[in-house]
């Protein structure tokens, strides 16, 4: 029987309880699905990751320098990375971020980088493959949870049947027949879809191709679109 557990913020607060987290996996080992909070508070004086991710979105919000309090989220995990040897690019990964607010401030984006962090650091600790909740977590237009699509779109990812293409771009609700043009693309090139998601947000989509489709997939969407954006130009 596989068991899925999940731990709270205050449950992955600093290295001391990412060890702790581990004791508890590797005792039980139908405990094969791990969920993650973002780092809670390890102290009278700390602060939560996700409260710290929604006031550097104030700071931002009212055109206030957010330097500072973005800089003691880089410590934390830093900090946890040393802690437990990590290996983990963190450095690039709080520049995309950091890319990303200078672009276009996304509530959602910013808050759930708490979440994305630490299951990144999580995952390697554990020894474990990591799966973006993004890449998997679909919901109705009305806002609901579109539970079988989910469940299709998880299992892809963790029986590793299929490799997930994601094409996304601020513009694509602007784009009317979007989806459309990539199936046409992929078909072309005899590239067999498994799955196709669109977030309700309609700027990104995500389709699920044969792992040995992937390269081919990357290469043909590349070709299509890049080359028609330098055509326009």
């Amino acid at each position: 029987m596989s068991k899925a557990v999940k731990f709270g913020g205050s449950s992955v607060a600093n290295s001391e309880q990412f060890k702790k987290v581990k004791q508890i996996i590797l005792a039980d080992p139908d405990r094969k699905y791990v969920v993650t909070s973002a780092c809670g508070k390890s102290g009278q004086e700390d602060h939560k990751v996700t409260d710290l991710l929604y006031l550097c979105a104030a700071h931002i919000t009212y055109d206030v320098s957010y330097e500072s309090i973005f800089q003691s989220i880089v410590e934390k995990y830093m900090k946890i990375k040393r802690s437990l040897g990590l290996k983990i690019d963190l450095g690039r990964e709080f520049a995309k971020i950091r890319q990303n607010l200078a672009q276009n401030l996304n509530l959602d984006y910013l808050v759930s980088r708490g979440e994305y962090l630490t299951g990144l650091c999580l995952a390697e600790y554990l020894d474990a493959d990591f799966i973006d909740a993004s890449r998997v977590i679909r919901f109705h237009y009305d806002g609901s949870l579109d539970l079988d699509k989910c469940q299709e779109l998880l299992k892809a990812q963790v029986e590793g049947q299929q490799a997930m293409l994601a094409v996304v771009g601020r513009a694509m609700r602007q784009m009317p027949g979007m989806s459309g043009k990539i199936l046409s693309t992929l078909g072309d090139q005899q590239i067999n879809i498994r799955t196709i998601s669109q977030a309700c947000d309609e700027q990104s989509i995500v389709i699920g191709v044969n792992n040995q489709d992937l390269v081919p997939a990357i290469k043909a969407i590349y070709q299509q679109f890049i080359s028609e954006e330098r055509v326009e130009r």
